[in-house]
């Protein structure tokens, strides 16, 4: 992680210096925070947008988050960036019929040939591969591979190992997609949650300024309002909306009073103990206070011993996602300095908010208004489908 601190600042810093050109605007962070996840995933995989996309219709900007800055946000163009991803087996996918029978997709190269025309979804498949290929070459060079980096990407990193070169390019590829729906959503519903609850911001934007703001993980962790914010954050998202398969032992397994033969598939997703009603009460509402005291101080460890054993949104075990920490520092660092330059505001109180006049909705602590889970559908991850407008206004000097 100490080898990415550098680039993931950076990047971050980034995304700051472009939402100040936004303030006093509504920002839907959902494609905000898909284009930053874009920006670090690509870095960090060696994928950098050295030069622009064609089919993103522009030719100055040299990464997503300049892509969405300058597009005021529009979402199409940031996701058309991070779901191209896949290798082959994407074409096989819901994306296009012409990339799903073998003989449409003879007779499109065969239409380009004569006339120059393709799909979209061809043209920017092709400029994908085009531009990961260029990725792979820049590892390779001379030139990069003599000096020494000081935040080497995925693919320096297998390609060091003795990994084949298409192999860590693969690998590379296949990290866009799963390293970026899943931290973009999760940090884009925490913005908003926040953005509702002005008086937990300014207690939380006061425990970082003791601290001066700090960007490591082991100083940011230490600061229980904001472990807690990001802890019941990545709970309620519940971004990674996947079955995590497993097969039984072939010795078999008792599981809840039943006899499970070995070779027996058994699947569960993450959403299902993250937003179980039992170890989570009200668990579509957004209270960091689940993971705090009343007076806003740490639990200690083994005080609800069942809330940590339902935490498991990254998996567990040997399967365990190895980005987890990635994502946590991410998050961390993400929030830490849009408080610092920020106040976050929302001008919907809709449904969104609990709504005090049903009884068991949610329980109304007196820190933090608990706020419900935008709508959204689940499929390997979960994908609002409603907009979440957060408004950035400047700190004054006198809240500096």
């Amino acid at each position: 992680m100490d080898n990415l601190h550098d680039m993931m600042n950076e990047v971050v810093a980034s995304f700051v210096h472009t939402i100040k050109s936004k303030v006093d605007t509504q920002v839907e962070v959902v494609s905000a925070c898909r284009a930053l996840e874009a920006d670090v995933i690509c870095k960090s995989s060696g994928l950098i947008l050295k030069s622009p996309l064609k089919n993103f219709e522009l030719t100055f900007v040299s990464s997503p988050v300049q892509l969405w800055g300058v597009n005021r946000g529009n979402t199409c163009l940031v996701s058309r960036l991070t779901s191209r991803h896949g290798h082959e087996e994407r074409r096989k996918g819901k994306m296009d019929a012409l990339g799903t029978i073998a003989a449409l997709e003879r007779l499109e190269r065969l239409i380009f040939k004569l006339s120059g025309w393709q799909t979209s979804y061809t043209a920017s498949m092709q400029e994908w591969e085009q531009w990961t290929d260029e990725g792979l070459a820049r590892a390779l060079s001379p030139e990069r591979s003599e000096k020494r980096i000081a935040s080497p990407s995925l693919i320096e990193t297998l390609l060091k190992s003795g990994v084949h070169p298409q192999t860590a390019l693969c690998e590379a590829r296949e990290n866009i997609g799963p390293g970026t729906d899943t931290t973009s959503a999760t940090l884009a519903h925490i913005l908003y949650a926040l953005a509702k609850n002005p008086p937990y911001q300014a207690t939380l934007r006061d425990e970082l300024k003791i601290l001066a703001f700090p960007t490591d993980i082991t100083s940011l962790e230490s600061i229980p309002k904001l472990r807690a914010c990001i802890y019941e954050g990545i709970r309620w998202t519940g971004a990674a909306a996947a079955m995590l398969p497993r097969i039984v032992p072939e010795e078999g397994a008792w599981l809840d009073g039943k006899y499970l033969p070995g070779g027996t598939t058994i699947t569960s997703s993450p959403i299902w103990y993250l937003h179980d009603q039992h170890v989570f009460p009200n668990p579509y509402y957004y209270n960091p206070y689940r993971w705090l005291n009343p007076d806003g101080t740490a639990l200690n460890i083994g005080e609800r011993p069942l809330q940590e054993k339902y935490y498991i949104p990254f998996s567990k075990g040997p399967y365990v996602c190895i980005g987890a920490h990635f994502s946590y520092y991410e998050l961390y660092l993400s929030i830490s300095q849009l408080l610092k330059h920020f106040k976050l505001s929302s001008s919907s109180n809709g449904p969104s908010i609990m709504d005090n006049r049903r009884p068991n909705t949610a329980t109304k602590d007196c820190h933090f208004t608990p706020v419900r889970l935008p709508k959204r559908k689940e499929w390997v991850a979960a994908v609002p489908t409603e907009c979440l407008n957060v408004r950035f206004s400047n700190i004054s000097k006198r809240e500096d």
